[in-house]
């Protein structure tokens, strides 16, 4: 598969434009768009939106989240993506507050009886998640973050994640220092980028 044909969405997670996880996302899509794909960037900080409110619209007969605000096209490019590109700081152990509101909507590509059924989501799989995670602290803290999430995103049909971790990144332009978590970013985008 070509590079162009690869959909991409990357969603800026960080309250803090211009900060680290910002610079690691940027670093990615330039790279992505080096090998000739397309990414649709997202900065969520930006945009006008709640999280889930478990109307369940989108499990009573309809197949879209039943909110209708700055998230609906999101997630609309999201549905026929094949990388999604999560980039966050740490906040309070966890990722950042914008991108679990985003994350908790994604409840709607479920289907109606994701609970027992075999197919639980109206995705296709073999998806690829890209998950870019700066942090203030050292490398033995939250290096599970991403695993938190791995069994919801999987169901979804996101079988490939792919983590790029930058730590002891505090203030906003210390990722500059550390030219490895760079080289990370560019090794990824060229295994999905890249000529097989």
């Amino acid at each position: 598969m070509s590079s162009q044909k690869i959909e991409t969405v990357c969603l800026l997670g960080s309250p803090r434009r211009g900060g680290n996880s910002d610079a690691l996302a940027q670093r990615f899509v330039q790279q992505a768009k080096s090998f000739g794909a397309a990414p649709q960037t997202f900065s969520l900080s930006e945009l006008n939106y709640n999280g889930c409110k478990n109307l369940f619209h989108c499990k009573d007969g309809a197949e879209h989240c039943g909110q209708v605000d700055d998230l609906t096209q999101v997630l609309n490019t999201i549905s026929t993506a094949q990388v999604l590109v999560l980039a966050t700081p740490v906040y309070f152990t966890s990722v950042s507050g914008p991108l679990k509101l985003a994350i908790d909507r994604f409840f709607s590509f479920f289907v109606p009886d994701y609970p027992t059924a075999q197919q639980k989501s109206r995705l296709t799989s073999a998806r690829h998640l890209v998950f870019l995670q700066t942090q203030g602290e050292a490398e033995n803290r939250y290096a599970g973050l991403m695993d938190s999430f791995s069994a919801s995103f999987t169901a979804l049909g996101f079988d490939h994640h792919h983590l790029v971790r930058a730590c002891g990144v505090r203030q906003p332009g210390d990722i500059a220092q550390d030219s490895s978590v760079f080289q990370d970013c560019d090794a990824l985008a060229e295994q999905l980028y890249g000529d097989p």
